[in-house]
């Protein structure tokens, strides 16, 4: 029996890397990248919501367990929005992130008590 070097050093002494090709992307399934690719633009163009729930700045809520609900940015609305120190805007998957808030956290784990947000899940 071999080791795992010797193994490795043999199938490294027995191979080759093989020719660089340019295929379409339509017809690359089952080929390996020869070098990184990136997107000319970012898409979506702006920061985007991955869940429904309520946006806000983290610092807010760590000297304040309570934050004040100031509105909603549902999916589509293109208009630029700024959070103020401790609010929370509604959001909703796809929606823009709102300047200034920097966490979402998921409708299923807060409380809504008079426009007030309440996080319930200590572990956000």
């Amino acid at each position: 029996m071999i080791t795992v070097t010797e193994a490795k050093n043999i199938i490294l002494a027995n191979s080759s890397t093989l020719p660089t090709i340019q295929l379409p992307l339509g017809q690359a399934a089952g080929y390996i990248l020869a070098q990184d690719v990136f997107a000319l633009t970012d898409i979506p163009p702006f920061d985007q919501s991955a869940m429904d729930g309520y946006a806000f700045n983290f610092e807010d809520y760590v000297t304040n367990k309570k934050l004040n609900i100031e509105g909603e940015i549902p999916a589509g609305h293109d208009q630029p929005i700024v959070i103020q120190p401790q609010q929370a805007i509604r959001i909703y998957t796809g929606s823009v992130m709102p300047a200034g808030a920097n966490t979402v956290v998921m409708q299923e784990k807060v409380v809504v008590q008079q426009k007030e947000l309440v996080i319930e899940d200590p572990q956000i």
